[in-house]
């Protein structure tokens, strides 16, 4: 017998990513292999957003294309996954009957029994029809498995299930307990819980043991891991742990909240050389009024002391950021108070984002009174602030040499290839005649000849020679480091 095919497409964030290899790994260990796309799949699965409208939109559409196939191909099992399936059960259930699976983050535990189910309940409906020679209805196996079930932290992970060879995410906790206005997170993935350290630790060397010498830890709010496990059981704890790993050679973890970078955090990476040195640390805003307003529970004196006491300690540290621009209320004034904490801090990369409305969210509420094109000029004046500070930071990298993690072929080049230093930089070089694959997932030092604003590009050095060159530390970063508050 033929095994059955799945195709598997994510939306959104890399909790949602990691989600899929966990889906994926339950699939392959019931018999299902990946089909080479999705048209030759037996089970199409969206595995979904809702942070954002513009991700959600792709879902509505992706789902109004499988409606039609679905017609001339009744035993096809579509399943939607993850935050839309939480947020919009109801309304998938009621007005979109082709969709036989509707699935909860907290319920992909036995994602494979809902699928198989759906398939042979999809099998024996099509049969029927066949033998009825009646036309075939869309509607389908109609299993929802949103708000309860069993977690995905309790699947014995396929550790072959990754893109990369050398990189891998490994969640540490699930859900949110922060009360931020305009975020659903809380309301599609629940409260925090928090996975035990030797539960991490077993999987960090399972990993390992198949070639992974990087790890990012993934939580809604990684920082506050540990908070439900008891006194003492911290995320510096688990790096301090997973530090102890062998193979591993670079530990990273994202994203973190201003209000839990706490002192024992601050010592753990400034003191474990494995540790990444860069920090995802979102600010949202500049102006205490709109953070307020957010509910993010700290002002701008108090994010920036916080960031001062990190560089204090770890001044190679790189910081990344979000902003929201156009947040309900936001002044002219109040936004410049945004580029101006930009400007102070310098971060390495910040993802701007336009505020829109989430059902379900206390920002919902407010009015939405910034208006569309002033939310787009705002957006537009962060980005290319962020720009000038990348293109400042790059140029003074040429000539330095860069230890880079091979991550394969450039998307843009296929004459490069292309990986990530400590600092999470983007660097390309000049493929070998060969080809270069053998470098994929090697660690190579590369000195650094030219600067773009999202990226670098340099030369390949033989290790005889970066070893007499300029080392991998980004040595302009110390002279930036100190943030005073205002």
């Amino acid at each position: 017998m033929t095994a059955p095919k799945y195709h598997l497409t994510s939306y959104g964030c890399q909790m949602n990513k990691l989600d899929s290899e966990l889906v994926e790994s339950k699939l392959r260990q019931r018999g299902y292999v990946p089909a080479p796309d999705e048209q030759s799949a037996d089970v199409v699965l969206l595995n979904t957003c809702s942070v954002r409208q513009h991700a959600e939109d792709r879902v509505w559409s992706r789902l109004g294309k499988l409606r039609i196939r679905k017609r001339t191909q009744p035993h096809l099992v579509v399943g939607v996954l993850g935050c839309m399936a939480e947020e919009h059960q109801r309304f998938m259930v009621a007005r979109m009957p082709h969709i036989d699976l509707v699935v909860g983050p907290s319920a992909f535990g036995d994602i494979d029994i809902s699928v198989e189910a759906a398939r042979q309940k999809n099998l024996e409906l099509a049969h029927e029809h066949a033998r009825t020679a009646s036309r075939s209805p869309l509607h389908g196996a109609g299993l929802v498995a949103a708000g309860i079930g069993v977690s995905g932290d309790t699947i014995v992970r396929d550790v072959s299930v990754r893109p990369h060879k050398s990189q891998a995410f490994v969640s540490v906790m699930r859900g949110c307990n922060m009360p931020c206005t305009y975020c659903i997170v809380p309301t599609t993935r629940g409260d925090e819980v928090s996975r035990p350290i030797a539960q991490i630790v077993e999987e960090a060397e399972r990993l390992c043991g198949d070639g992974v010498t990087e790890i990012t830890l993934l939580g809604q709010t990684v920082n506050a891991y540990g908070r439900d496990l008891g006194p003492g059981i911290t995320l510096s704890k688990l790096l301090r742990a997973l530090h102890e790993v062998p193979a591993l050679r670079r530990l990273a973890f994202i994203t973190s909240h201003p209000n839990f970078l706490s002192e024992d955090l601050i010592a753990a990476v400034a003191e474990l050389p494995k540790v990444a040195r860069y920090l995802h640390l979102p600010v949202q805003s500049g102006s205490d009024r709109v953070l307020k307003a957010m509910r993010r529970g700290y002002t701008r004196d108090r994010y920036l002391r916080r960031v001062e006491q990190l560089l204090a300690r770890a001044p190679d540290m790189e910081l990344h950021s979000d902003f929201i621009v156009g947040y309900p209320g936001e002044t002219a004034a109040e936004f410049e108070e945004s580029a101006s904490l930009l400007r102070q801090v310098r971060y390495s990369q910040s993802y701007v984002f336009q505020y829109s409305p989430r059902p379900g969210t206390l920002a919902a509420a407010l009015v939405d009174d910034v208006p569309r094109a002033e939310k787009e000029r705002r957006n537009q004046v962060m980005l290319a602030i962020q720009d000038e500070i990348c293109d400042e930071k790059h140029r003074a990298l040429i000539g330095t040499t860069q230890e880079v993690l091979v991550e394969g072929v450039s998307p843009k080049d296929s004459k490069r290839l292309t990986g990530r230093t400590v600092h999470h930089r983007i660097v390309h070089f000049e493929r070998p005649t060969d080809g270069g694959l053998d470098l994929v997932s090697r660690y190579v030092p590369v000195r650094i000849e030219q600067a773009m604003t999202h990226s670098l590009i340099g030369t390949r050095l033989r290790e005889t020679e970066a070893e007499h060159g300029p080392h991998d530390r980004d040595e302009h970063v110390v002279l930036e480091a100190k943030v005073s508050a205002p």
